[in-house]
């Protein structure tokens, strides 16, 4: 054999054996997941090759480490490829919380008319701010392409996006802190113009009160309207619509950019969900969106229900359908994505604190013959699951829709899994140990 032979055969050989590696799997999503029992955030790439899936669990680099009897991981968002999540704790925020910002190592390659994402590094921490003065949030949205974190125990919210974290000079100036919303806060946000926060307040002078903040250049301008009824915990802004979830029914009023209604020309509409078997005024806890609609659930057991509201509706009315479970299961707040065909689909967790060995997944599509219209909603047969682990606010399934929509993650935090799931026949197409107790999950993918 020739020397120039020989390294033609080598060089052959070489890529001969990149390409069995890289065949070996292909990245479907990058992954990740709080563990409550840690209060640690984890990750990993899942891959998926002609044998199956594949799946290996990792630590966080310079992850903080958290006191697991008082520190907990609240809710998480993601945009460019930066993911926020939330500390809270058992102190009313005196032994330490806020956020950590972690670089997720995932970068968008161009395509022509559109994106792919690529992995080409670990993840890795960018920043964190968590000490006395944070407030202990409860939890952190995503509107557009700004975080928004409420911080309860200020009565106000911080708002931030991954480039004011990547360009401050410190976690501290990486944020905006507005006044608005007291107690528990939750949180709608406008274009970006305009915040409405709420009061938890039950009863008293702040009962029903919803703080209008105005944010950017509208700062220093605002106002405050109050709902009906008071316990409010829920918010959400969906086609010029802002939405509030108070302890009867659902209220909406029409969202304000340029702050400037006067608070008494504001009308406050009501919504009625229906009543239980008592007569009591049926609510939700928390809202989501897909397209033009509104989506929760609502009632218990046997009179549970998935309801959607048309947000671009002149007069919106509250549709639902009958999601009759056992009488010891409540529906968790539905998980909205896209189908197979982009169709919008719900998923929505029947889970049972005292025999969470009974746990379930319905699939609902929400529009199956493709008109806009949610009045036609059907659910599925409900796909049997893990058990969750649930106590007070922690411990439930959360899920995430893979590529192009054929397939679910799910996680199962009382037998410390998370399983692959397809929508197209429902059968669980791969399972996966975890450590600790995996519960909420985010996925970064095409």
């Amino acid at each position: 054999m020739t020397i120039r032979s020989f390294i033609l055969t080598f060089v052959a050989l070489l890529l001969m054996g990149s390409s069995s590696v890289n065949a070996e799997g292909r990245t479907v999503a990058r992954l990740f997941w709080q563990d409550h029992q840690s209060a640690k955030l984890k990750w990993a790439d899942l891959q998926k090759s002609k044998d199956g899936y594949a799946l290996s669990e990792n630590d966080i680099s310079g992850f903080p480490e958290l006191d697991t009897d008082d520190q907990t991981l609240v809710q998480m968002q993601v945009d460019d490829g930066l993911l926020i999540v939330g500390v809270r704790d058992e102190a009313n925020g005196d032994i330490g919380s806020g956020w950590v910002a972690i670089e997720t190592g995932a970068t968008q390659e161009a395509h022509g008319d559109h994106f792919h994402w690529r992995f080409p590094e670990p993840p890795s921490v960018h920043s964190k701010l968590i000490d006395s003065g944070q407030g202990n949030p409860a939890h952190l949205y995503r509107y557009g392409k700004s975080f928004v974190m409420a911080n309860d125990q200020r009565n106000g919210f911080t708002v931030l996006n991954s480039k004011s974290v990547r360009d401050s000079d410190s976690p501290a100036e990486a944020g905006r802190f507005y006044e608005g919303g007291g107690g528990h806060i939750t949180l709608a946000v406008a274009e970006g113009k305009v915040a409405y926060s709420t009061w938890i307040d039950r009863e008293g002078e702040n009962a029903g009160r919803v703080d209008v903040v105005g944010l950017g250049e509208n700062a220093e301008k605002g106002y405050h309207i109050t709902c009906p009824t008071g316990a409010l915990h829920g918010a959400t802004y969906c086609d010029d619509k802002v939405f509030f979830a108070p302890s009867d029914g659902v209220c909406w009023v029409h969202a304000d950019l340029e702050v400037d209604d006067a608070a008494d020309s504001v009308t406050v509409n009501h919504l009625e969900i229906g009543t239980d078997p008592e007569g009591n005024p049926l609510r939700t806890g928390a809202f989501t969106t897909i397209d033009h609609a509104v989506v929760f659930t609502s009632g218990k057991a046997e009179q549970s229900k998935l309801c959607f509201i048309d947000a671009s509706c002149d007069t919106p009315a509250v549709q639902s359908l009958s999601m009759e479970l056992e009488s010891d299961q409540s529906l968790k707040t539905p998980i909205i994505g896209k189908g197979s065909g982009g169709r919008p689909i719900a998923l929505c967790f029947a889970e049972s604190k005292e025999a969470p060995e009974t746990d379930q997944l319905y699939v609902v599509d929400l529009d199956p013959d493709g008109n806009g219209d949610y009045s036609d909603a059907k659910a599925r047969e409900p796909i049997e699951v893990g058990p969750s682990q649930i106590e007070g606010h922690f411990g439930h399934h959360d899920a995430v829709f893979l590529p192009r929509g054929r397939q679910i993650a799910v996680t199962n935090p009382g037998d410390a899994s998370i399983w692959v799931i397809s929508l197209t026949d429902q059968s669980v197409q791969a399972k996966f140990k975890c450590e600790g107790t995996p519960t909420s999950l985010i996925s970064i993918s095409d």
